[in-house]
């Protein structure tokens, strides 16, 4: 299925793509590969950032690591989990995309790997 889809929605999905990849989506994958989720946690100011601090100072780095691509997916199926749910409520232009569902656009955009369709070319009579 290749449905015609508007500039929104190719533009909306990059965007998320690009919060997951760029933007909000990777403060958290940073905070723990640096090890130091907030630095001016304290057990009395901020106590429960001051746990997370402490939690990151006992992970080695490869920990750190896998803690950091735990957070960065978790973001990417928050995203997904929102585009199944405009699908499911029919919310447009969301109620299908170019490979099945909006979710599935995604995921392929998100990869890195995968181009949008080129636009249907209109048939001209002559």
């Amino acid at each position: 299925m290749n449905p015609k889809k508007p500039q929104l929605y190719r533009d909306f999905i990059d965007e998320l793509v690009d919060v997951c990849h760029n933007g909000q989506g990777q403060i958290g994958a940073r905070r723990a590969r640096v090890g130091v989720w907030h630095p001016s946690a304290s057990a009395e100011h901020l106590p429960d950032q001051h746990q997370i601090n402490l939690l990151l100072a006992r992970l080695s780095e490869k920990e750190r690591e896998v803690l950091a691509q735990l957070l960065s997916q978790e973001v990417e199926t928050g995203v997904f989990e929102t585009l199944k749910a405009l699908e499911t409520f029919g919310i447009p232009p969301f109620q299908e995309g170019y490979e099945g569902s909006p979710y599935h656009d995604f995921t392929g955009r998100l990869s890195t790997d995968w181009d949008w369709p080129e636009p249907e070319t209109e048939k001209k009579d002559l």
